[in-house]
């Protein structure tokens, strides 16, 4: 039997979670159905959520249940009070886990309560809330809004105090460090691909899992046009076009075509990993292999901060408003929903200076 092709075997997919949608009712009531249905609906939309984002929410449920045991209270409570107090539980570091505790000094096998940073409670709280729900727990509107509120007076007071906690967010990557960071790759196997990957990552606004999901197929030169890129893996997906440039340093034409005829790939993984002799691995990175690479590249260019996915999801948003793009052909393809609250927080950096309502006053 001739081997499927990648997009057979997705197709098949697809039509199989399909089916599995709908469950055989034989010789039940409407009630026995619709409740039948409801359950298969549960487990079909759990089926739906990215790898990444389900390991998120199964460490968010472990914290909550015990967060429920410390307080002694039921598992299943969706009530403003349960979840505001989540909010409290977290802020004041009383996490059971010793992962997430600091030792105190001299005094082993006990643990000091470190406050958890905004954006880690942030994770948390809705992580509860999808646990929640997954177990049929219905969370009213006002008990999340409470939640969210209590999250939010807690920023405002760490900001009053001048208080950081966290990593923050991720610094972004601008035109001149994806430049010098392609030029710092060196003209090895290794580095050819982390060219290919800043070059195609940068213009697609990739996650580190984005990059690590890629497929050699999808990947497509047109013409002279440049790459489509089709991105079917993660939190968003989407088919985006890549232009080709003329400077060698920042073509994403040439750098993939020299990635592709040094590794000898057309199919299976785009990016690869490669031992520290050379030898191309058959199998793909992990998240965290992308993450290191792109880390290592940054490093490679002295640039004076951490370089991330998200360093270059962040940096695409910025530079391409600054080069006069719209809101909605970066939303686009950025991946990001239109009028996306984060997608407007990257936008803010550059309009907040170049379209400012006070540069317009004569002062």
């Amino acid at each position: 039997m001739a081997r499927q092709s990648e997009r057979q075997v997705e197709r098949q997919r697809e039509r199989d979670a399909d089916v599995a949608l709908l469950p055989r009712f034989a010789e039940l009531t409407p009630q026995e159905r619709l409740e039948r249905l409801d359950e298969a609906a549960t487990q079909y939309v759990e089926t739906q959520r990215p790898e990444n984002t389900l390991k998120a929410y199964a460490q968010d449920w472990k914290i909550w249940q015990d967060y429920t045991a410390d307080l002694g209270i039921p598992l299943l409570s969706g009530t403003a009070g349960a979840l505001t107090g989540f909010v409290v539980w977290l802020e004041q570091g009383r996490v059971l886990r010793p992962s997430e505790r600091e030792t105190v000094a001299g005094e082993p096998g006990t643990w000091r309560a470190a406050p958890a940073a905004p954006s880690t409670i942030e994770r948390r709280l809705t992580g509860a809330i999808a646990g929640l729900r997954d177990h049929r727990v219905h969370v009213e509107p006002e008990a999340s809004r409470a939640a969210w509120q209590a999250l939010k007076g807690y920023r405002r007071r760490l900001a009053q105090a001048g208080t950081e906690l966290g990593r923050g967010k991720a610094t972004m990557v601008t035109l001149a460090d994806l430049r010098a960071m392609s030029l710092a790759c060196p003209d090895t196997l290794a580095g050819r691909r982390d060219r290919a990957m800043l070059l195609i990552g940068f213009p697609i606004a990739a996650r580190c899992s984005d990059l690590t999901n890629l497929l050699v197929t999808d990947v497509k030169q047109i013409d002279d046009r440049g790459l489509e890129v089709t991105v079917r893996h993660g939190k968003s997906t989407g088919e985006m076009a890549i232009p080709r440039r003329d400077n060698l340093a920042t073509d994403p034409v040439r750098a993939w075509r020299a990635w592709r005829e040094a590794a000898g790939i057309s199919e299976g993984a785009a990016f690869r990993r490669i031992d520290r002799h050379g030898n191309l691995s058959e199998h793909g990175l992990t998240t965290t292999g992308t993450n290191q690479i792109l880390t290592r590249a940054g490093e490679r260019a002295n640039l004076p901060y951490a370089v991330t996915g998200h360093s270059l999801r962040s940096g695409f948003a910025t530079e391409a408003r600054r080069a006069g793009a719209d809101d909605v052909a970066i939303a686009d393809q950025g991946r990001w929903v239109r009028g996306s609250r984060a997608l407007y927080e990257y936008i803010r950096r550059v309009d907040r200076w170049d379209d400012n309502a006070a540069g317009a006053l004569d002062l």
